[in-house]
């Protein structure tokens, strides 16, 4: 029987959040992405940071992503965008996941997202490769993402990688993060191993 490839893509429909001490409201609260960002110039050296405001009081934070760096040293078409508000530019910067818990005291990484397919479930029965395409990577884990896909459990999803109906690339783990250009392949009837 002749392999099968079926892609996904998951598009993120929001922005996480952070958790970090709001000065006005004196404890840790949530801060929204305004998606606008503030650029400063002093003569020759700019600062650009990325706006967020507390879901409580509104007071902002501001997301350093250049300090007193000259402007030569940023291209002009990224200068244009962060002039401009551009949206991929935002949202570029605001799923630096590992920068932004740096500079925080947690990030909100439980969003909204869609998973487009370009097949229905009835032509994934075996011999199948999944191929995952996800521009952003914002901690879903790979078993959640897969239960969905297959319309099974997580624990079934265990099952099916540790007696190999599942086969996942080296070094990745049902618990792991999803991230771009995964494949991992269906072998024999995974469909029957479900109904069991």
């Amino acid at each position: 029987m002749n392999s099968k490839n079926i892609s996904y893509e998951i598009i993120a429909r929001e922005i996480p959040s952070v958790i970090r001490n709001c000065s006005k409201c004196k404890r840790n609260t949530e801060f929204y992405c305004s998606e606008k960002f503030r650029v400063n110039a002093n003569q020759k050296m700019v600062d650009v940071w990325l706006i967020y405001n507390c879901v409580c009081c509104e007071s902002t934070w501001n997301y350093p992503i250049y300090s007193r760096v000259h402007v030569n040293k940023i291209n002009s078409e990224l200068h244009k965008k962060f002039m401009g508000n551009d949206k991929s530019t935002i949202w570029h910067y605001a799923f630096q996941i590992s920068r932004l818990r740096n500079l925080c005291s947690d990030v909100n990484t439980e969003i909204c997202y869609e998973l487009r397919k370009e097949k229905e479930l009835q032509s994934m029965m075996q011999n199948t490769t999944i191929s995952i395409r996800s521009q952003y990577e914002f901690g879903l884990r790979l078993d959640k993402l897969l239960a969905e896909i297959l319309g099974v459990s997580r624990t079934k999803i265990a099952t099916f990688v540790q007696d190999g109906l599942l086969v996942l690339p080296p070094h990745v783990k049902p618990k792991s993060k999803v991230v771009d250009h995964l494949h991992i392949a269906i072998i024999g009837n995974w469909y029957a191993d479900k109904l069991k």
